[in-house]
């Protein structure tokens, strides 16, 4: 098979094109906010064009392309707990933006809340519809974990929402 590698403009174009909707679909799951969801998808994008990739397919793409977006929801949600409150003076207060209201189903939002473990193999199951052992791979845990973090979780959604979940 040969490798594919982002050498011109028109190369990362297509690259950018084939995936920047799922980037950010999948990092607006992680963020919960569509201005951070909007940083990273750009983040995980620079982090493509700065460094020297070469991918063996598509499938290859995507697969490091959601493990990269992933891990910098994750660094991004760690530094939000460990940024420092300022307080500001009387008067000081910058303007808040309206907040928009997402549209997600229920189900949507109870996956969205579940722990990041458990977030994290649902996503890649359910929703991209990687295998138990495809799954196990791109999160380097063994296949048997994988398929109890599911039981784990289908149970959680189950309590819940109420329901089958399989």
């Amino acid at each position: 098979m040969s490798k594919t590698a982002l050498r011109t403009d028109a190369d990362f174009e297509a690259f950018y094109e084939r995936h920047w909707k799922y980037v950010y679909r999948l990092c607006l799951t992680y963020l919960k906010n569509r201005a951070d969801a909007e940083d990273c998808t750009e983040d995980v994008f620079v982090k493509v064009l700065v460094g020297d990739f070469s991918f063996e397919d598509e499938t290859h793409e995507r697969k490091w392309i959601t493990l990269a977006s992933i891990n910098l929801c994750k660094d991004k949600l760690k530094s939000y707990t460990q940024k420092k409150v300022v307080f500001l003076e009387d008067g000081d207060m910058p303007e808040t933006a309206a907040i928009e209201p997402e549209d997600h189903s229920d189900v949507l939002a109870a996956v969205i809340d579940l722990p990041p473990k458990l977030k994290d193999v649902v996503w890649l199951y359910y929703y991209e519809g990687y295998s138990t052992d495809e799954v196990a791979a791109l999160l380097k845990r063994p296949p048997s974990t994988v398929r109890n973090q599911l039981k784990d979780a289908r149970n959680l959604l189950k309590s819940v929402l109420g329901g089958d979940f399989r």
